[in-house]
């Protein structure tokens, strides 16, 4: 290691080709959600019985049927604890080396949701068809690879599945045996114990299944939290997987958390947290900088690293999930994954590179598309600009002051009673010739578009949403779902129907087409903004929807609540591509998301704070979101929350200069804080900053055409530019950008003179130090 010091934010050349804060309350523990509970019951009841504990599920060797000439094959899988529950197994190597894991109940009661794949892949994956299964009497296992150094090994009894590389572990499901899938099952009527005569003594009939699952139906049918009660129909449902990584000490990835890129444990004597990773999509509001809890999107994708490999894991599940993280003394990873409800769908992925596991997991789920160039640039936005008058003034005084800027939004205040595509025409009485003003000078306007429908029959949108009968339903199955949001009364169009989707696309036509309404008042050039969309429910419990909301073809919202910001700005992107022929390359930012969303757009970190650790945290929630496969990130500069001091706000430009997404953006409760208001030196230092930001946009598209075409971030965090230098697995607050060889450091802490940086041990020492001329006057 060798810490520099240098001053101001450091960019390396390498020559490499306010008003509230955090409610705990409004968010569930690990403790207070059932499932969770009995997952975590489940691995504490193996732990207390050390090597006795053995997994009850098992392949039936007669049962197993290899594919003709594919690296596939399926077979009957039975639990020592339900022997009349039937589950199936399926397991293929695709083309390109991965392993898809499949296990699904069979003829249950009633189906498990198995969609969730379907959503976040690009495409069915094509089967390896040279590879070979070979079946013994306690394993199948298949040998491949360009030096046939990789083997998956399925071990019948009792189950477990190992993928190794050169002869290590690298990846294990169901070594710990807490592999559980809580079959369908009827609700009974509660019976007294039951009791039989043996030699003259009464004797207690114990469950079989006590031993495993325990003796307590803990939620099995209903749960309440706070003064809501889920009812659950289907009874129990939920998935527990173990997932070791014998081999290696880093695991990263499960977006998204305000937490180290390296992720810490959760469980063990040296948990830094007492609840698991949650993977939660939820409207955290002043979320806080170092915290397991969920946020606004999920992406099931753990990379796991070790100076000789790296691996990834992606498990496809839609449902709400927690993740407990352990650091072996062994130098090894072991995690556990409970999910709510959905069949188990692990991939694979192999890798040994970080450049081999990021071109697997694009071919799975497909790589962000390269932007339009004005989206790299500076983008200006707050809650809210008033009126049309206030973006014009702002256009002016950004070019009198010669600020550099390509965007500017507009949030909720520009729709008349909070309904999206209707404007506010007291304030904006010309959002065209607005917007032709905006756009004559080559700049873009964004405008925001939510999920929520204003209930009024006097809003079209809703109106024909509601004819069409695409909206979500309450637990009865029957008419609409009424939550509370932005307009008020609101009702969530269910985008699962696929009699949505041309509804949706229909909307974004500048002209109207058979008379149907739609956004005529806008351009074709208009760049939406996709918020509230997790979704975000004001009166719902944990403020979204009501798990036993019902979707399209009759799916719990407890199924598919993670999957549900994606297809929002799936279609919002597919809406705004079909605005003109030939189809223009669409922006849109959506703040929730999932495996698969880097298809339709950006992210930002949500609802940050104007505070030093949220600065910070922010730069390792982008480098996470990157290692997610969704790379076109930032976090708002400045934070949302909070008044920064100049200080503060200098440094925040330079973050957001360097980071993929560069968007200003404040509350409406904050004081006005565009760059040109600050006093010198601080603004001359901003424009300096916008300036460097342009002056690099050949290097910022390249590296967007970089990840285009491989899936590989756009900022890389240390351990993938030098993957066998262990001293810099865990650094997180430095990057580069691309393959550009920029090495950035940004200084997140308050009067600070100088910083170190890490160079590691055969990095190349050709150094060149960068900063915008006037910044060491801040110093």
């Amino acid at each position: 290691m060798r810490p520099s010091g240098f001053s101001g934010t450091l960019l390396l050349l390498l020559l490499l080709p306010a008003t509230l804060a955090f409610k705990a309350s409004d968010f569930k523990t690990c403790s207070e959600s059932g499932f969770c509970r009995r997952g975590r019951a489940l691995a504490s009841r193996a732990q207390e019985s050390g090597t006795s504990w053995n997994s009850p599920y098992s392949i039936e060797p007669s049962s197993l049927s290899l594919a003709p000439h594919q690296a596939a094959f399926t077979a009957d899988v039975k639990s020592s604890i339900y022997p009349s529950v039937k589950f199936n197994l399926d397991v293929r190597i695709h083309e390109d080396g991965g392993v898809r894991v499949r296990m699904d109940e069979v003829d249950g009661l009633r189906k498990r949701y198995d969609q969730a794949a379907q959503w976040a892949l690009l495409e069915e994956p094509s089967i390896h068809r040279d590879i070979r299964w070979t079946v013994g009497k306690a394993n199948a296992k298949a040998v491949y690879g360009p030096k046939k150094d990789i083997e998956v090994v399925v071990n019948f009894n009792p189950l477990k599945v190992t993928l190794f590389q050169g002869g290590k572990e690298q990846v294990v499901l169901n070594g710990r045996g807490l592999l559980h899938m809580e079959h369908f099952r009827t609700k009974e009527v509660s019976q007294p114990e039951e009791h039989i005569e043996a030699e003259g003594q009464t004797v207690l009939q114990v469950d079989p299944a006590v031993w495993f699952e325990g003796d307590s139906q803990d939620a099995w049918w209903e749960e309440t939290f706070s003064s809501w009660t889920d009812s659950k129909p289907k009874g129990p449902e939920s998935l527990s997987l173990d997932i070791t990584f014998p081999n290696h000490a880093h695991v990263y990835g499960i977006p998204q958390h305000a937490t180290d890129l390296s992720l810490p444990s959760t469980s063990g004597p040296d948990a830094r947290y007492t609840d698991p990773f949650r993977l939660y999509n939820a409207d955290v509001f002043e979320y806080l900088a170092d915290s397991p809890v969920s946020l606004y999107g999920s992406i099931p994708l753990m990379h796991a690293h070790s100076p000789q490999s790296t691996v990834a894991v992606f498990n496809a599940l839609a449902s709400e999930t927690w993740i407990d993280i352990a650091h072996t003394d062994k130098k090894g990873v072991e995690t556990h994954w409970i999910s709510e409800s959905g069949i188990l769908d692990v991939f694979l992925l192999p890798g040994p590179t970080p450049e081999d596991v990021f071109a697997q997991y694009a071919r799975l789920t497909g790589t962000a598309p390269l932007p339009a160039h004005w989206a790299l640039a500076y983008h200006q936005c707050r809650w809210n600009y008033v009126s049309s008058d206030d973006v014009r003034g702002v256009q002016k005084r950004f070019d009198e002051e010669d600020f550099p800027v390509d965007v500017f939004w507009l949030d909720i205040e520009y729709a008349e009673d909070h309904k999206y595509f209707m404007w506010n025409k007291k304030t904006f009485p010309d959002p065209v010739e607005m917007t032709k003003d905006v756009e004559a000078i080559e700049r873009k306007m964004v405008v925001i578009v939510d999920p929520h429908l204003k209930r009024a029959n006097d809003y079209p949108v809703y109106k024909r949403a509601s004819d069409l009968g695409i909206l979500v339903k309450p637990k009865s199955g029957e008419g609409e779902y009424e939550g509370w949001c932005w307009p008020g009364s609101s009702s969530w169009i269910d985008f699962f129907h696929p009699g949505s989707w041309d509804f949706w696309t229909s909307l974004f036509k500048t002209k109207s087409i058979d008379e149907q309404w739609s956004w005529t008042e806008s351009t074709d050039n208009v760049g939406i903004w996709n918020d509230m969309n997790e979704p975000s429910v004001f009166n719902g419990p944990e403020i979204t929807m009501p798990k036993d909301n019902v979707h399209y073809d009759g799916w719990e919202h407890r199924d598919v609540h993670n999957i549900n910001g994606m297809l929002f700005a799936n279609h919002t992107y597919q809406a705004s591509a079909a605005r003109t022929d030939p189809p223009r390359r669409p922006f849109v930012l959506t703040r929730a998301f999932y495996a698969g969303s880097q298809r339709f757009g950006a992210m930002w970190t949500g609802d940050n704070l104007g505070t030093w650790e949220h600065m910070a945290v922010g730069i390792k929630m982008v480098l996470a979101n990157g290692l997610g496969g969704m790379p076109f990130a930032g976090s708002d500069v400045g934070g949302f929350f909070g008044n920064p001091e100049p200080e503060m706000l200098v440094r925040w430009y330079v973050v957001g200069a360097f980071s993929p997404f560069f968007r200003a953006h404040a509350h409406i409760d904050t004081k006005r804080r565009e760059p040109y208001l600050l006093d010198e030196p601080y603004k001359s230092i901003v424009r300096d900053i916008l300036r460097l930001r342009y002056s690099m946009l050949p290097v910022w598209y390249t590296a967007f055409r970089e990840t285009s075409a491989n899936g590989m971030p756009i900022l890389r965090p240390q351990y993938m530019m030098f993957p066998k230098d262990v001293a810099g697995f865990g650094i997180d607050d430095q990057y580069y950008i691309g393959s550009s060889g920029l090495l950035v450091k940004p200084v997140t802490e308050k009067g600070a003179k100088e910083t170190s940086i890490y160079i590691a041990e055969d990095q190349v020492r050709l150094l060149r130090l960068l900063h915008p001329p006037r910044l060491p006057r801040l110093l």
